[in-house]
C-alpha cells in the first residue's frame, strides 16, 4: 500500500513538474521569438515578422509600425499560449546632423 501511494505521488509530481517546465520553456521561446521578430520588422516589415514567427512555430498576434508618437516597431508573438511583446528601433534611417550644409 505504501509503495503504491509513493508511486502515485511521485507520478503526480513528475507530471506537474513537466507541465511547469513546458510552460517556462514556452515563455522563454515567446520572448526570444518576439525579439527576433521585432528586429525582422525593422528590415522586412510585417511579412518578415510573419515569416520569422512561422519558422519558429509561433503566431504573430500583433504588429505596429513606427508613428510620430511611438518611434519603434512593436511585435507580439504567441508560442503555444504564451505571448510576448518586443520593440525595435531603426536607428540607421535616422538622419545624422553634419557640419556640411
Amino acid at each position: 500500500m505504501t509503495v503504491a501511494l509513493t508511486l502515485a505521488v511521485v507520478t503526480m509530481l513528475s507530471v506537474a513538474l513537466g507541465k511547469v517546465g513546458n510552460y517556462l520553456i514556452n515563455v522563454e521561446r515567446a520572448r526570444i521569438v518576439s525579439q527576433v521578430s521585432a528586429l525582422a520588422a525593422v528590415y522586412g516589415g510585417e511579412p518578415m515578422v510573419r515569416e520569422v514567427a512561422q519558422l519558429n512555430n509561433a503566431l504573430m498576434c500583433g504588429y505596429r509600425e513606427p508613428t510620430a508618437q511611438q518611434q519603434s516597431f512593436a511585435v507580439c508573438v504567441d508560442v503555444e499560449g504564451s505571448q510576448s511583446q518586443a520593440h525595435a528601433v531603426d536607428t540607421w534611417s535616422n538622419s545624422v546632423p553634419t557640419l556640411e550644409p
